[in-house]
């Protein structure tokens, strides 16, 4: 069995491409612009932090049926990808992509060797699935902290008993990466290196 990257604790090998690094096109953001309707769109992607844009795609589209006009190195690409929709519960439909590669129903297809596909098919993976154990623990704790106001104070409508269960888990969240940082100290034979 794998032990997944060599990070202590690390969950997945870090090898693998992250999907908050790939240019992805959601078929239930397109839903909500109302493009899905029939007619040609322009979509682009920018960088949140410097508003700097990282591409463009055209699309066109009619009932099930998208054709995705872009450029990869230069090269001109036409993809065309089925849109499938299944029946809600209380009404409506709901749009997913068919793979252009594995015929998987998906709502996010990624751009991955100048072809946009399915997480799976592209082998993409999540940030969080490739955290150490330290790095799991920071982010459930930034969760827990975000329930609460300024100083750790109870939101007002919040029962004490509420608070009290989020604070423990904070507490929690750090005796983990106090652990995690013994255990690889303990491992990698560092007490020497610290003077202990």
């Amino acid at each position: 069995m794998a032990r997944g990257g060599s990070r202590y604790g690390a969950g997945r090998p870090a090898w693998h491409v992250k999907a908050e690094h790939c240019l992805r096109l959601d078929v239930r953001e397109l839903a909500r612009r109302d493009m899905l309707a029939g007619g040609f769109y322009s979509w682009r992607w920018s960088n949140s932090h410097t508003g700097e844009e990282m591409g463009s795609i055209g699309i066109n589209t009619r009932a099930g049926h998208a054709r995705l006009n872009y450029a990869h190195n230069g090269q001109s690409i036409n993809d065309d990808v089925r849109i499938i929709e299944t029946a809600c519960n209380y009404g409506g439909a709901r749009p997913w992509f068919s793979c252009p590669r594995c015929s998987r129903r998906v709502a996010v297809l990624y751009l991955r060797s100048g072809r946009f596909m399915c997480r799976h098919c592209g082998r993409v993976a999540y940030a969080s699935q490739a955290e150490d154990a330290m790095g799991r623990a920071w982010r459930r704790q930034a969760k827990l902290e975000a329930r609460l106001g300024e100083g750790w104070r109870r939101p007002k409508g919040m029962h004490r008993a509420t608070r009290e269960r989020i604070v423990d888990g904070i507490f929690d969240c750090e005796r983990q990466r106090d652990e995690a940082l013994c255990a690889y100290v303990h491992r990698h034979g560092l007490l020497g290196d610290l003077g202990f």
